[in-house]
């Protein structure tokens, strides 16, 4: 699978964007403005357009994609 990376409205840096249910949407994944700072950025949380994605993190190597098998709870 490939995650989409979005530049972040509020503070502009390349964070992962967390797909949702809605279709050509996703979540802007929850970061910090500064390492060591207790809070949240305000554009964490946002809901943003995929076409808006900025870049696409490639998969891990070694890690297989398993397309044909459907997830399944037990």
């Amino acid at each position: 699978m490939r995650a989409p990376r979005v530049q972040c409205p509020t503070c502009g840096r390349p964070v992962a964007l967390v797909p949702t249910r809605r279709a050509g949407y996703g979540v802007v994944h929850d970061h910090k403005k500064d390492r060591r700072s207790l809070l949240l950025c305000e554009g964490s949380m946002r809901q943003m357009a995929l076409s808006e994605a900025a870049a696409w993190q490639d998969p891990l190597p070694g890690v297989a994609e398993h397309r044909g098998t459907a997830a399944t709870l037990f």
